[in-house]
């Protein structure tokens, strides 16, 4: 389409009439794909024979064709006419874009002419543009300016690429700049975005539940993308299968591992992998689901000869729970009397194992007068219950309770290392006696001794263990558990 803008001139005459005629457009080899826009589940990596499927587009340039209509006195010219054309950001003063442009010896013909004029790579994208343009006959002399500049206008179908450049040489295609960020970068983005604002593009489709997708491909082969599942509303990682998820209310699923680790973590200069922080105290670190795998729940190692700590926790282990003052382990209360912390109990046979567990538990009851059979002394009541955070998948865990344990409850016992031990009342027990079960229930005092011969001779009482204070008139009295 030619739009024709007349322009006269007073004396010596010359009207321009130019135009822009051309707007440039090409089409990118499509990539293979499935039909549809759903990403296709198998894809073929055969590229052996691709190369020669994709043959070099003849380059387009940045030139674009200026017809004009020059006259003479109010006649059409013929002949030829130099004329300059330079490119300016404004319709007076502004700045040149590009460099000035001179076309000798121009043929006119019935004061038509035709000019191809390239301002070089970024001179369109950046706002207006206005031409200047100086003409005189091809015999020389002095150039004519035309005033005023002539404005050029977009071609209708132009409008909608506002500040987009191109830059075939380097194959390179920016929207809000023309330069590239690498050398290799095709495609750029620039959004002007102050601090904490969003910067950048979205995939949009038209259906709620489409499935918008940016993908990668290499010798016109897609191999993997990442998309969003408008049904679903979880944003995935596709190669060769769905690798990767994370669902709209958070967290992150690794899955279809089809061959090796399903997360390796090498060469990392602090931690492998961090969870939580001082501040956060999330129900658990890591959860293991029930019945777990088939060998080992957690696996942890270490290389160094001298061990180091394959598993190192200032907080407890619950299993036999194991802290870094002492070891226990968990049974059940039989017999007459509730068991409180403190208690020293004695064995009262066996019974079956938690819930979900394969290893029995010991049943226990008060010591008292016959001294036989101590275990352990009552660290906390166990409550059978649902895992915090886990209700709704039915987990139960044990958890220390407050209260007294009676028939039928759960106890944690502390087999070896510092527990606060219930003694009997009124007794004087000094910091490294040796005690033993009293005859009140539960409670512990020191063993008896008596001198023979000018030896002091200890009763042959199971020891509970070695106390760590005087007792000082109190109830408790912390005391190194051994019961070896």
């Amino acid at each position: 389409m030619k739009h024709w803008i007349r322009i006269t001139m007073a004396r010596d005459a010359l009207a321009v009439v130019m135009a822009l005629v051309g707007i440039a457009t090409f089409a990118a080899p499509a990539l293979a794909q499935t039909d549809g826009m759903e990403p296709a589940r198998e894809i073929s990596t055969n590229t052996a024979d691709r190369t020669g499927d994709f043959a070099p587009l003849a380059v387009v340039g940045t030139a674009f064709t200026y017809q004009g209509h020059l006259l003479s006195g109010g006649i059409p010219s013929d002949g030829p006419y130099d004329l300059q054309f330079r490119l300016f950001d404004a319709a007076a003063g502004g700045t040149q874009i590009g460099s000035t442009l001179s076309l000798d010896n121009l043929a006119v013909t019935d004061g038509r002419f035709t000019a191809s004029l390239d301002f070089g790579q970024g001179a369109f994208g950046g706002g207006a543009r206005w031409l200047d343009i100086a003409v005189r006959p091809g015999a020389g002399g002095i150039y004519t300016i035309l005033t005023p500049r002539q404005k050029l206008d977009a071609a209708p179908y132009a409008l909608g690429m506002p500040n987009v450049y191109t830059n075939e040489s380097n194959n390179f295609v920016g929207i809000g700049r023309n330069f590239q960020v690498s050398s290799t970068e095709a495609f750029g983005v620039r959004a002007m975005a102050a601090a904490n604002q969003y910067g950048g593009m979205h995939v949009d489709v038209s259906d709620a539940g489409g499935w918008p997708f940016y993908g990668y491909a290499t010798n016109g082969f897609f191999r993997a993308w990442t998309y969003y599942d408008g049904t679903t509303s979880i944003w995935k990682l596709y190669n060769g299968g769905d690798r990767l998820s994370v669902p709209f209310g958070g967290g992150l699923e690794i899955h279809n591992v089809s061959s090796g680790d399903g997360l390796r973590i090498n060469d990392t200069g602090d931690d492998g992998i961090q969870i939580g922080t001082n501040a956060e105290s999330p129900n658990y670190g890591v959860y293991i689901p029930s019945p777990g795998v088939a060998n080992y729940g957690l696996w942890s190692n270490t290389a160094a000869a001298s061990g180091n700590y394959a598993l190192y926790t200032l907080d407890n282990i619950e299993a036999g729970v194991v802290t870094l003052s002492a070891q226990t382990i968990v049974a059940k209360v039989s017999g007459a009397g509730d068991l409180g912390v403190g208690d020293v109990v004695a064995a009262d046979g066996v019974t079956d194992p938690v819930p979900g567990a394969t290893n029995r538990l010991a049943l226990v009851r008060l010591a008292g007068r016959d001294a036989t059979g101590l275990v352990g002394v009552v660290a906390a009541r166990m409550e059978w219950q649902p895992a915090k955070g886990k209700e709704a998948e039915g987990e139960m865990v044990l958890m220390p309770a407050d209260g007294p344990a009676g028939v039928g409850d759960y106890v944690s016992l502390v087999v070896l290392g510092v527990a606060d031990v219930r003694v009997d009342r009124g007794a004087v027990i000094a910091k490294g006696t040796r005690l033993t079960a009293a005859d009140a229930g539960g409670r512990a005092r020191a063993l008896r001794t008596e001198s023979l011969n000018g030896m002091l001779v200890s009763e042959g009482a199971p020891v509970v263990g070695v106390a760590l204070e005087d007792s000082r008139g109190r109830d408790t009295v912390p005391v190194f558990v051994n019961l070896r």
